[in-house]
């Protein structure tokens, strides 16, 4: 982990360097306005201090009700593969939520946690689903550019199969997708009233 950790920090500070530079060329040809990258705190404390307030934000937007609409790759503009309710609630505090969820076409549900640990920076998601074999434990990791958390799956125990990594994308405030990372289908979910 801390090799992962070691790689990541000097893929920030090349990107840091080159950055840039690419962004004057492309306004020098006259391109379009570049986003600099957000400089990366001096300590590690400092930096999962800096993710408390983000993570926050985006885990107060999820409580309510939402539409689910699956559709599997390929499917853009046809009616949803599957859809049904999901209903997000705090569990704790605003940094810790429990949702439950119902398919219409099936007798499937599903119930996870969802929530922000401040001490190591990361997002957890635990989901237990009722067509499953298990619980499916994941970590994530919060993009300080845009409201966009990678889970990866927390290592299976022996004879498991591991899971899939997914990013979790608020869109705005009334919507947010869940997608695995191979794109073989695509979860939005809309805000009901």
């Amino acid at each position: 982990m801390s090799l992962y950790r070691k790689y990541l920090r000097i893929a920030a500070l090349v990107a840091g360097i080159v950055s840039p530079a690419f962004a004057a060329s492309l306004s020098a040809q006259g391109g379009g306005q570049a986003r600099r990258a957000v400089v990366a705190p001096a300590s590690d404390a400092a930096a999962r201090e800096a993710l408390i307030e983000p993570a926050r934000s985006m885990l107060r937007h999820l409580v309510g009700q939402w539409r689910v609409e699956i559709r599997f790759a390929g499917n853009f503009d046809g009616p949803p593969d599957a859809s049904g309710t999901r209903v997000v609630a705090a569990l704790f505090d605003d940094l810790r939520l429990q949702w439950t969820e119902a398919l219409d076409s099936s007798r499937t549900r599903s119930q996870g946690l969802l929530g922000f640990d401040s001490r190591s920076g990361r997002f957890y998601s635990s989901t237990v689903d009722s067509a499953g074999s298990g619980a499916e434990f994941l970590t994530g990791t919060l993009s300080t550019l845009e409201p966009l958390v990678t889970f990866v799956p927390i290592a299976p125990g022996s004879g498991q199969k591991a899971t899939e990594s997914f990013t979790w994308t608020m869109v705005d405030q009334d919507h947010f997708t869940w997608a695995p990372l191979d794109r073989g289908w695509r979860a939005v979910l809309t805000r009901e009233p």
